[in-house]
């Protein structure tokens, strides 16, 4: 058995193993689509009063009927983490809110003159024995159809941000 932790906001969900990673916090998920944070969904009813915009245009009169629930969408997500060991065993799993790490946009490290790498796959698994989300297994990189980050560093204890595109 596995000691493990998964970070959840706004609905994405970051699964890892104790052993091999700590203080996981995400940072900022922002929707490509709109530019704002992924929970934000004020541009979705297009009400703008007349006036309020730069020159006191009218305002954009068009009105969505589901103005609360914007799913789908592209996201950066933007999250620090510790790496504990110099040679990580598990991944970093986004075991909820995402269903594909479309590329690594960014990762930057705290130590000077240390390398840290990242790479992805879409091939992860929530543990070795079962398909379901359990506390005590670890986060596998193969195995089912989960997108996971696997980060190695030249030194134990190196905290990192690491910026990535996701489909949710």
């Amino acid at each position: 058995m596995v000691a493990t932790t998964t970070t959840t906001e706004k609905g994405l969900s970051i699964k890892v193993a104790d052993s091999d990673f700590t203080l996981v916090d995400i940072l900022s998920d922002i929707d490509m689509r709109t530019g704002t944070p992924v929970d934000e969904t004020a541009w979705l009813d297009g009400g703008a009063a007349a006036g309020s915009y730069p020159g006191a245009i009218d305002g954009f009169v068009a009105k969505n009927t589901n103005t609360t629930n914007a799913n789908g969408s592209l996201r950066l997500v933007t999250f620090t983490v510790n790496i504990v060991q110099a040679t990580t065993v598990e991944p970093l799993l986004f075991s909820a809110g995402a269903s594909k790490i479309l590329g690594i946009v960014g990762l930057a490290s705290a130590t000077s003159a240390k390398d840290v790498t990242a790479t992805m796959t879409n091939t992860g698994s929530f543990g070795a024995t079962t398909a379901t989300d359990e506390d005590d297994e670890a986060p596998l990189a193969t195995g089912a159809a989960l997108p996971c980050l696997i980060l190695e560093s030249e030194s134990a204890n190196q905290v990192c941000h690491v910026t990535v595109l996701i489909l949710n």
